[in-house]
């Protein structure tokens, strides 16, 4: 990262403190304070509907086929070979969370109890983490689902009560038979998180140095809230092809970032982020530990 970027990013978040959120999708992002408390309605029935950006990953691969800008951007992407869902779906994410019903389901119950080494992958549009072993899973009415990857988005993809976080974690499971369940973690400007200083800064030596990098013994538990209530609703994938029929899972309480974590995040990538899909006939329901 040069000097200067990390210079910048790091006056961006200084302006705004703890408090500091996107909201915009332009060439010029603007940070805004966010709310103390941007909580969705909680209802005992009903819902309702509702309802940008360039990357910035100065080391990606040459991935041409879509991108969150310009020709390629996501109001492009149905028109990619098996990607039609992205236009013409009715249950897309990302979502902005307005208005959820309390529901007496099951939350998933998250074992990440494990230290996992982590590879660390730029794919073009985001820096995923690939845990080396099979050991960390969430359970979903009594069955499995294996962590896969994370990675995350600048700003978040989902929205809060009609804001955007600074940033969001994306973790990725699957069953035996291949059904997707992702947990959406929002990221906000505070204290340091040590697993994900140890993560960020392998990234950063490991992207400048074109080497790549394993993180030994990662606590991925550090990266969850702890007794998360979250937002469940059915979704899709938020990139090409935009595959539905995944289960989310979106935690209504955030982990913090040191400012200098963010500065990294968004020196590697920012403006990854897809707009958020109409909710249509969708229920978001509320999920208590």
């Amino acid at each position: 990262m040069s000097r200067h970027r990390l210079s910048t990013a790091l006056m961006l978040l200084s302006a705004f403190g703890l408090s500091a959120s996107f909201t915009g999708c332009s060439n010029h992002q603007a940070l805004e304070k966010m709310p103390t408390v941007a909580s969705p309605t909680v209802t005992k029935s009903g819902h309702e509907p509702t309802e940008h950006k360039e990357s910035n990953h100065k080391t990606s691969k040459a991935h041409p086929a879509w991108s969150y800008t310009g020709a390629t951007g996501p109001e492009f992407w149905g028109d990619l070979d098996n990607a039609s869902a992205c236009k013409i779906g009715q249950a897309q994410s990302p979502i902005n969370i307005t208005q959820v019903i309390a529901s007496e389901g099951t939350a998933p119950t998250i074992n990440y109890s494990q230290a996992a080494n982590i590879k660390v992958n730029n794919n073009g549009h985001t820096i995923v983490y690939t845990p080396t072993t099979t050991a960390n899973a969430i359970t979903l009415e009594g069955e499995q689902y294996t962590l896969k990857q994370f990675h995350y988005h600048i700003p978040s993809e989902h929205q809060i009560a009609g804001k955007n976080y600074p940033g969001e974690l994306h973790f990725v499971h699957a069953n035996a038979k291949g059904n997707l369940a992702v947990i959406g973690v929002m990221l906000q400007p505070g204290q340091a998180n040590a697993v994900l200083r140890i993560l960020l800064n392998g990234t950063q030596l490991s992207i400048e140095n074109n080497v790549e990098f394993t993180a030994n013994n990662v606590n991925l538990a550090a990266l969850i809230p702890q007794a998360p209530t979250f937002y469940h609703y059915d979704g899709s994938l938020t990139t090409p092809p935009c595959s539905e029929q995944v289960q989310w899972y979106v935690t209504k309480q955030p982990i913090s970032l040191a400012n200098d974590q963010f500065a990294i995040m968004y020196d590697l990538y920012n403006a990854n982020n897809r707009p958020v899909r109409p909710q249509g006939e969708r229920v978001v329901e509320q999920l208590d530990n």
